[in-house]
């Protein structure tokens, strides 16, 4: 009984709202790790499999924009470099916020062991 009325309660729950609604989870980078936008080098301050947080930014792209980047990824023995497509999802005080809608299928392995290095859990 208790089963039921634990789901029952998550049906009627509030969505979550900020990070709680993510679909994939982020993982927070260290300072060498950046974006790039036409050649303009951008901390990169977390990503996930679909979407990246970099700023300070004080470039030129809007939100709904779709965009070319190069991302950089240099963090404990991963150095991962790549060409992305995305659209812009936010640009505020915080920095500029996109979700990919192209990585490089040949990054394809790399990227997915970082993620699993990382959400692994803790043992």
């Amino acid at each position: 009984m208790t089963g039921v009325l634990n789901q029952v309660m998550r049906f009627f729950a509030p969505a979550p709202a900020g990070a709680n609604r993510r679909q994939a989870p982020r993982i927070d980078t260290p300072p060498e790790c950046a974006v790039f936008f036409d050649g303009q080098r951008y901390p990169l301050r977390n990503w996930s499999a679909l979407g990246f947080l970099a700023g300070p930014y004080d470039g030129g792209l809007i939100a709904k924009q779709r965009c070319k980047l190069k991302v950089h990824v240099r963090q404990d023995h991963f150095d991962i470099a790549f060409d992305a497509e995305a659209v812009i999802v936010r640009v505020d005080a915080v920095g500029i916020a996109g979700r990919f809608i192209f990585l490089p299928p040949d990054k394809k392995r790399q990227i997915e062991a970082y993620f699993a290095h990382y959400l692994a859990p803790a043992r």
